[in-house]
């Protein structure tokens, strides 16, 4: 299984960090992105797939087995913006695909 981790969280507390992600792959990523954003944004694209959520103690995570893809998101209320995410907001996005020796 080869697997890549997007930790979002790291960049409300790094602005360098954010930069330095912009630079090097032209994606800008806000300092902070709230699940209900993100959902809203797939919710206008064509074919989403279901996802499955599962509590992982102080967090959620949003699986869309079909693709590949699932979301990390924050899930206690005593979290609030600043230094790091808050509540409802995106820790990390992995993607994963099965991995083939060759």
């Amino acid at each position: 299984m080869a697997t890549v981790t997007v930790q979002l969280h790291r960049l409300a507390s790094d602005d360098d960090l954010a930069c330095a992600w912009e630079r090097s792959t032209g994606v800008a990523f806000p300092r902070y992105t709230s699940w209900e954003e993100l959902r809203e944004e797939l919710s206008r694209t064509h074919g989403i797939p279901e996802l499955k959520v599962t509590d992982q103690g102080g967090f959620l995570q949003y699986r869309a087995a079909s693709s590949n893809v699932s979301v990390l998101v924050v899930d206690d209320r005593d979290e609030e913006r600043g230094e790091r995410v808050g509540d409802g907001d995106v820790w990390s996005l992995d993607l994963w695909a099965p991995f083939r020796s060759g």
